[in-house]
C-alpha cells in the first residue's frame, strides 16, 4: 500500500471520517439531519473503544475507516468503509487487520456484512461464517398488525441492567452501552418483561431485537413495526434463515424479503436466536 498509512482514529478525524464512510455507502448526507445522525453514529465507537478505531490516510487525506467494539468476551466489527476511489489500494484489508488485533483474547465476534462481494471475502478469510440474510422492504399493511401485547412495555435506561442478561445469553455480551446511544438518539426501547426487548425508530424501521423465545420475539417485532411510517424503506435487516419467526411476521405484515447481506459469525457467541442484530453495533 505504497503511501498509506494505518493509524488511530484521532477526534480532528471525526468529520472526515464520517464523509468517507457515507461515501463508501452511497449514503445522501445532504441533509442536515442525516449528516448528523451518521457523525453521531461513527463517533459512538470511538467514545467507547478509542483503541478499536482506525483511519487510512493516504497524502493526508482519510481514505477508509475501520472501527470495532468489545464487549465482555464479544468482538464486532462496528464499521469498514474505504472511499469509492481507493477500494484497490489494500486499505480496506490493512484496516480490518487493525480492527481484528483489537479483538485479541475475544472469543467470538460478529460482523453484520454489506453484499458487497470483497467485504464478505474478506470476512470469509478472516475466520468467520457467512449467513446470507435477507432484509424486509416496503411499506407495513397496518390494517394487519394485530393487537399490542399488553406486556409489551416502553422502556428506558432504567431497564437496561436488567436487560443485560438477555443479550449476554443470546449473543455473547450486553448492548448497554449501545442501547444508551440508541436512547439519545431517539430510539424507543420496548421490553416483554425479563424474555426480550427491542429497539427501534420511528420512520427508520427496528434497530435491533433480542429475545429468550420466538413468542416473545414476534410480539416485540409486530410491536416495533407498529412505530413506523408507511415510508417505503427497509424496516428490518440482517435476517437470517434461522430467524423463521421474523419471516412470519414480516410477511405478514405485508413487507417484501430480498436477499441483502450476510451476518459473519466466528467462534461461539450464543444461540443468536431469536436475534436481529445492530448493523452498526451487532
Amino acid at each position: 500500500m505504497p503511501g498509506v498509512q494505518i493509524r488511530r482514529l484521532e477526534a480532528a478525524d471525526l468529520d472526515a471520517a464520517a464523509r468517507t464512510s457515507a461515501s463508501a455507502f452511497a449514503l445522501d448526507v445532504s441533509e442536515p439531519s442525516t449528516a448528523d445522525r451518521w457523525r453521531a453514529r461513527v463517533a459512538h465507537p470511538v467514545s467507547t473503544d478509542p483503541d478499536g478505531a482506525f483511519v487510512a490516510d493516504r497524502d493526508g487525506r482519510v481514505i477508509g475507516v475501520a472501527q470495532a467494539i468489545r464487549r465482555e468476551r464479544l468482538w464486532c466489527l462496528s464499521l469498514l468503509a474505504v472511499a469509492p476511489d481507493a477500494q484497490t489500494s489494500g486499505a480496506g484489508r490493512a484496516l480490518l487487520d487493525r480492527a481484528l488485533a483489537y479483538g485479541a483474547g475475544a472469543d467470538a465476534g460478529l460482523i453484520p456484512s454489506s453484499s458487497d462481494p470483497r467485504a464478505l471475502r474478506l470476512y470469509a478469510f478472516a475466520g468467520f461464517s457467512v449467513l446470507p440474510t435477507f432484509e424486509a422492504v416496503g411499506a407495513i399493511d397496518r390494517s394487519a398488525l394485530p393487537r399490542a401485547d399488553p406486556k409489551v412495555r416502553e422502556a428506558g435506561l432504567a431497564d437496561l441492567e436488567a436487560l443485560a442478561a438477555i443479550a449476554r445469553d443470546i449473543r455473547g455480551a450486553p448492548h448497554t452501552l449501545e442501547l444508551e446511544f440508541a436512547l439519545r438518539s431517539g430510539a424507543r426501547l420496548m421490553r416483554l418483561g425479563d424474555r426480550g426487548y427491542a429497539v427501534a425508530t420511528p420512520g427508520r424501521g427496528v434497530w435491533l431485537l433480542v429475545a429468550y423465545d420466538e413468542a416473545a420475539a414476534a410480539a416485540l417485532l409486530w410491536s416495533a413495526l407498529a412505530l413506523d411510517d408507511d415510508a417505503e424503506r427497509p424496516s428490518v435487516r440482517w435476517i437470517t434463515a434461522e430467524q423463521q419467526w421474523a419471516v412470519e411476521v414480516v410477511l405478514r405484515a405485508g413487507l417484501r424479503l430480498v436477499p441483502s447481506g450476510a451476518l459473519c459469525v466466528r467462534g461461539l457467541p450464543g444461540p443468536l436466536r431469536p436475534f436481529l442484530p445492530s448493523g452498526p453495533f451487532a
